[in-house]
């Protein structure tokens, strides 16, 4: 089932601390829409990647902490991760199975119909995924 009408996008602060990854399915959890299993849970491991690569690979915002934002329409669901910046940028790595870093984005890019990441001029960084809920299911890992 699709949400009846087209919400504020939500938005969440969270420390840029190892336990941001579970506030935000906790958050994402309680706030989502009814919508397919399928989508729910490809949302909820972008969602967690995304802030775990910010935890892991970039600074917090100036006041210590991540901005993650959630917004609906009609055919997919956004998240998005506002981070301090850092010295890379979010990208998709080749990945072996017995590989320890890297998966990420390559997850995050199976998983999402696009997804992105732009340095703002402020020296933040937002990178996002965009989940597309159809009736059924999302895409999955091939």
């Amino acid at each position: 089932m699709m949400p009846a009408a087209t919400p504020a996008p939500e938005r969440l602060r969270v420390p840029h601390q190892s336990g941001a990854p579970t506030m935000v399915r906790q958050w994402l959890r309680e706030s989502l829409p009814d919508l397919p299993q399928d989508c729910r849970d490809d949302l909820l491991v972008c969602a967690t990647e995304l802030v775990s690569n910010a935890v892991r690979h970039a600074r917090p915002l100036a006041a210590g902490d991540l901005c993650v934002t959630c917004s609906f329409d009609s055919g997919a669901v956004e998240v998005r991760v506002l981070d301090g910046g850092g010295s890379t940028h979010p990208h998709v790595c080749s990945v072996s199975l017995d590989s320890a870093h890297g998966r990420g984005m390559f997850i995050v890019s199976k998983l999402s119909s696009d997804w992105g990441s732009r340095s703002r001029g402020d020296g933040t960084q937002e990178v996002w995924a965009r989940i597309p809920v159809r009736l059924g299911a999302c895409p999955s890992v091939r």
